[in-house]
């Protein structure tokens, strides 16, 4: 990335390995994907990443929950 600059970085991983796995970043991207693959007799499966702080509960309290073993 430091050589090539951000923006350049990006157009390469789009075009070899982010373009092999993901299917698009807007939904009509993703559906269009789909389609492509539905054409040539494949499924798609959508799987779909979610992402939180570590340590961090979604009502904002920070510290071990009181489930298994916390």
């Amino acid at each position: 990335r430091r050589v090539l600059g951000a923006r350049l970085w990006g157009g390469v991983l789009r075009a070899t390995f982010y373009g092999q796995f993901v299917g698009g970043e807007t939904p009509r991207e993703v559906a269009a994907a789909a389609g492509r693959l539905r054409a040539v007799g494949l499924r798609p499966m959508l799987a779909v990443p979610t992402e939180e702080d570590v340590g961090q509960e979604k009502d904002g309290y920070v510290g071990q929950s009181g489930g298994c073993g916390g």
